[in-house]
C-alpha cells in the first residue's frame, strides 16, 4: 500500500505536480532553443558520403573551445559521471545544475554528437535536490525522491512518453525495492505532469517515430532474438574500444584547450564524411530508415562506426551530452545493416531490438529498454517478448565479457611464480 497516511508522502505528491510543472516547462524551452539552434545551422537531408558542409569542421572545433573554456571559467569538472550514474545516485548538486545544462545546450547546438538526455537529468534532478534542501529533508529515500521525481519530469516532457521516462527513472534509482510502487508513483505523478506541458505545446511525441514494415510475430523471431542479443553485446565491445583509444590518445594532449579543438575538429570532419553521425542521431536515424534499402553496407558500417568515433571525440573535446539516442542511433543502424546482411531477420525485429539492446547491454533498464523500442518503432505488442529477450541476452552476454576481461587482467598483473 502507499503510506499516504504519512505526511512527508502526502507533501512528495504535492511536490511532485509542482516539479512536473517546473521541471517540464524547463525542458520544453530547452528542447526548442537547441532543436531551433540544430535545425538552422545543421539542417540538411544529405546522408551519403562526404556530402555534409566543410565549414562544420571550424564550427565544431571553436564550438569545443568555447565549451571548455566555461567549463574552466565556472569550474564544472572535468571528469563529471554520466546521466546514468546521475541517476543511479539520485541526487544532483543544485548549484551544478544551472551550469551544466546551459553548456550542454550549447554543445548540442554546436554539433556534439550527444543527446539531450544530460541536460535534462540536470535541470530536473538539480530542482528536484534544491527542493530538497530548502525543506530541509534528512530521510535518504526520501531526499532522492524530489532529485528523481524531478528527472523524470523534464525527461516526460522531453520524451513525450511519461511511462518510460518514470520506469526508466526508477530502475536505474538507488531506492529500495520494498518502495518501489512507493516512489514510482510521484515520479510518474511528474513525467506525466511533464508529458501535458510539452504536448499541449508541441503536439509531438518520440513514439511511433522510426516506423517500419514488421511481418506476423512467428515463434521462431525468438531465435533470432537471441542472435540479435549477441550481435548488441558485440556492437557495444567495439564502441568500448574505441572509446578506450579515443581516451588514450586524448590524454597524450595535457592542455585542455588543444585537446578540445583537435577533437571538436575530429568530430567535424567525421560529420563532413558521414553526416548520419551528426548531433544526437535522432534526426538522422527517421533519415536512414526513410531510405535504408537505397543505402549500401559500406556507408551503414561507416556510419555506425563514425557515430561511435564522435560520441567518444565529442566527450573528449568536453562536450556535455547524454548517450541515449546517440546509442539508439547506433543500435537502430546496426539492426538495419543486420538486415542487409541477413535478410531473413525481419527488418522491425532487428531494428527495434538491436536498438534496445545495444543501450540494454550496459543499462541495468532492461524493462525501459523494451518499452521505448516498441514503442519508436511501432512494432505490435507481439514483438515485445522478442525484445527484452535480446536485451537480457546482450546483458547477460556483455556481463559475461567483461568479467572474462577482468579475470584476464587480473591474471596478467599477478606476479609470475619464482623458479625453484
Amino acid at each position: 500500500m502507499l503510506p499516504v497516511q504519512d505526511r512527508w508522502y502526502r507533501q512528495l505528491l504535492y511536490y511532485s505536480l509542482g516539479l512536473g510543472l517546473v521541471a517540464g516547462s524547463l525542458a520544453l524551452a530547452y528542447m526548442l532553443i537547441t532543436n531551433l539552434g540544430i535545425d538552422r545551422i545543421f539542417g540538411t537531408d544529405e546522408i551519403g558520403f562526404w556530402s555534409g558542409r566543410w565549414w562544420w569542421i571550424p564550427l565544431l572545433a571553436g564550438g569545443a573551445l568555447l565549451v571548455a573554456w566555461l567549463r574552466s571559467a565556472w569550474k564544472v569538472p572535468e571528469h563529471l559521471p554520466g546521466a546514468v550514474a546521475h541517476l543511479q545516485r539520485g541526487w544532483i548538486e543544485p548549484r551544478l545544475a544551472p551550469k551544466v545544462a546551459i553548456i550542454s545546450g550549447l554543445s548540442l547546438i554546436l554539433g556534439a554528437s550527444l543527446g539531450p538526455s544530460f541536460g535534462l537529468i540536470f535541470m530536473g534532478g538539480g530542482l528536484g535536490a534544491w527542493l530538497t534542501s530548502r525543506l530541509r529533508i534528512k530521510d535518504s529515500d526520501e531526499k532522492q525522491a524530489y532529485p528523481l521525481a524531478g528527472m523524470a519530469g523534464s525527461m516526460g516532457g522531453a520524451f513525450t512518453a511519461p511511462l518510460f521516462s518514470s520506469i526508466l527513472t526508477s530502475e536505474l534509482s538507488p531506492t529500495n525495492k520494498k518502495q518501489y510502487v512507493a516512489f514510482f508513483v510521484p515520479q510518474l505523478i511528474a513525467a506525466t505532469v511533464g508529458f501535458v506541458i510539452f504536448w499541449g505545446v508541441t503536439k509531438s511525441t518520440m513514439l511511433g517515430d522510426y516506423s517500419v514494415d514488421t511481418p506476423t510475430f512467428a515463434l521462431g523471431d525468438l531465435g533470432w532474438a537471441i542472435l540479435l542479443g549477441f550481435l548488441a553485446a558485440v556492437a557495444l565491445l567495439v564502441f568500448v574500444i574505441v572509446d578506450k583509444l579515443v581516451v588514450r590518445a586524448s590524454a597524450l594532449i595535457s592542455n585542455l584547450l588543444v585537446r578540445a579543438v583537435i577533437a571538436g575538429a575530429l568530430v567535424g570532419v567525421i560529420a563532413f564524411a558521414v553526416p548520419l553521425t551528426l548531433n544526437s542521431g535522432a534526426t538522422q536515424l527517421s533519415d536512414l530508415l526513410a531510405d535504408y534499402s537505397t543505402l549500401g553496407i559500406a556507408l551503414l558500417v561507416a556510419a555506425l562506426l563514425g557515430k561511435m568515433l564522435a560520441v567518444s571525440l565529442s566527450l573528449s573535446a568536453g562536450f556535455l551530452g547524454g548517450n541515449v539516442f546517440p546509442f539508439i542511433f547506433i543500435g537502430g543502424t546496426a539492426g538495419v545493416l543486420v538486415h542487409q546482411v541477413f535478410p531473413q531477420i525481419p527488418l522491425g525485429l532487428a531494428v527495434a531490438a538491436m536498438m534496445a539492446g545495444v543501450p540494454g547491454a550496459f543499462l541495468s533498464a532492461p524493462i525501459s529498454m523494451t518499452l521505448v523500442a516498441a514503442g519508436t518503432v511501432a512494432v505490435g505488442p507481439q514483438w515485445i517478448a522478442p525484445i527484452a529477450l535480446t536485451v537480457l541476452t546482450a546483458y547477460l552476454t556483455f556481463s559475461a565479457i567483461q568479467a572474462l576481461l577482468k579475470r584476464q587482467m587480473k591474471a596478467a598483473a599477478a606476479p609470475a611464480h619464482s623458479p625453484d
